[in-house]
């Protein structure tokens, strides 16, 4: 928080000429009322109620937050799931937008997880060169464009309580995983540090893309947290791989400002779209009435342990088709990741060594999205969308097992997975079910509810392989 005082404060002497707005304010005011302009960048998707200037400060406040209840069926004596009558914040994010120099807007936003129970991270903090005509050139800690509902990241920008599997973040408790379970290559709202820069060509050409960007970032790192950290006395080494084995940390619970590793992440997004779709992104669900079609490519690669020896692709496609306000939208994502695991049998004495064993996860799925604006000007509030998602999620790796309570060369783990000699490969399938209600009241405020059914049943070998039920509502706050 020393920083951003920092900077807030050399944005006040900084002099701002009033008649001449920043560029996310003219590109917000361009995507409500979708006339010509030139392609900005993606900030220009924000909402114009959310780039409300201070009165007579040349910086703006943006930010969000939900208040969620829920309840999580079946209701069976100490199952892990059973959930009844819970109430929490999720999604709670703020940034300061403003302009740094004529045409270098500037981001910094904070988030504050559930998990981290109140405390403050950095989740964004770059500056824009706009400078170049049909160009945005992105420098710091910035969404990573992948995919259509990767950008989608805060509650009042989509239009369901959960998000669909492929982007199902464990903050907003979208997601049951038991062993051998399929997960989501990465969830909603990854960002990075990097750069990215992105062309807008003139639709002269009825072939051209409305978007074409390319970026290199730090990429993901592994779950165990291990990173090369700068020198200090309690970190002269390099850690070893931990004893439970490494995988990828999908849910960006580290939330590291250095690299992990020697490699970065490289990757690209190309967008065809027409009609009034093609607007400066990301657009928020259900918000207006929208005509045209958008498609969209998005690939990605690197190296996400220590010692670079872990390798992960996705690749992806997207599709939304919207006309007056009723959408339907898909996007399909195929991931292959390599792991390491502790192998079986181990042995419980803390002097014999376990060796870990790689191998190769494949992981791909799908969602389907229709909604339907089913009060356009009610009689209380701009507008009521009903939403219907079917969303499936794919596996294809070794078998594991599930060792509870397990010391594992001389660490003890409560929880830890395990890899038996021979083993079969096992492909493993998670089906979801949505239906949901959101009844957007005003600019700032919208009540969402829903019903999602998780089909477990060929999800995992495990025990817990039983069918999940959640009815939810939530209260978003977007200022």
């Amino acid at each position: 928080m020393q920083t951003a005082a920092f900077l807030l404060a050399l944005s006040v002497a900084a002099p701002a000429r009033a008649e001449e707005p920043p560029a996310a304010s003219t590109a917000a005011a361009a995507a409500v009322d979708p006339g010509p302009a030139v392609k900005p960048g993606p900030e220009a998707g924000q909402p114009a109620s959310l780039l409300r200037p201070w009165q007579g400060f040349p910086w703006r406040m943006a930010g969000s937050m939900s208040v969620n209840w829920r309840n999580v069926g079946p209701r069976r004596p100490q199952y892990e799931t059973q959930i009844q009558n819970q109430l929490y914040l999720a999604d709670m994010y703020f940034a300061f937008l403003g302009p740094a120099l004529d045409g270098v807007p500037f981001r910094m936003e904070f988030q504050m997880p559930t998990g981290g129970q109140g405390s403050i991270s950095l989740y964004q903090l770059y500056f824009e060169y706009k400078r170049l005509e049909n160009w945005d050139i992105h420098v710091g800690k910035f969404l990573v464009p992948f995919g259509r509902y990767n950008e989608l990241y805060r509650p009042d920008m989509f239009l369901t309580v959960t998000r669909p599997l492929l982007y199902a973040s464990p903050d907003s408790l979208d997601l049951v995983v038991r062993i051998d379970s399929p997960r989501p290559p990465f969830s909603s709202g990854y960002s990075d540090i990097g750069a990215r820069t992105s062309y807008y060509p003139p639709r002269d050409r009825w072939w051209a893309p409305s978007e074409m960007t390319v970026f290199v970032v730090n990429g993901f790192s592994e779950s165990s947290n291990r990173s090369r950290a700068f020198p200090s006395p309690s970190n002269l080494g390099i850690p070893a791989p931990p004893a439970n084995g490494v995988s990828m940390d999908f849910g960006h619970e580290n939330n590291n400002l250095a690299d992990n590793n020697n490699n970065k992440a490289f990757g690209g997004r190309l967008v065809y779209s027409m009609g009034t779709l093609d607007l400066p992104w990301p657009i928020p669900e259900g918000k207006r009435d929208l005509t045209g079609v958008s498609v969209g490519f998005s690939a990605m690669n690197g190296w996400y342990d220590l010692e670079a020896n872990e390798n992960y692709h996705m690749i992806g496609v997207d599709l939304s088709f919207e006309y007056q306000g009723a959408n339907v939208s898909a996007e399909y994502v195929y991931s292959p990741q390599q792991l390491k695991s502790p192998l079986l049998p181990i042995s419980l004495s803390t002097a014999t060594a376990t060796p870990l064993v790689g191998d190769l996860e494949t992981f791909q799925g799908y969602f389907l999205q229709a909604s339907y604006p089913i009060a356009r000007h009610p009689r209380i509030g701009k507008r009521v969308t009903g939403v219907v998602v079917w969303n499936q999620l794919f596996r294809r790796g070794p078998q594991l097992t599930h060792l509870d309570n397990t010391t594992i060369n001389g660490t003890f783990f409560t929880s830890a997975a395990a890899a038996s000699a021979g083993a079969p490969r096992l492909s493993t399938r998670m089906d979801k079910l949505t239906f949901g209600v959101d009844y957007q009241f005003s600019d700032h405020f919208s009540v969402k509810g829903e019903y999602s059914y998780w089909f477990m049943g060929r999800a995992t070998t495990d025990v817990g392989g039983i069918d999940i039920y959640q009815g939810a509502l939530s209260v978003v706050a977007s200022f």
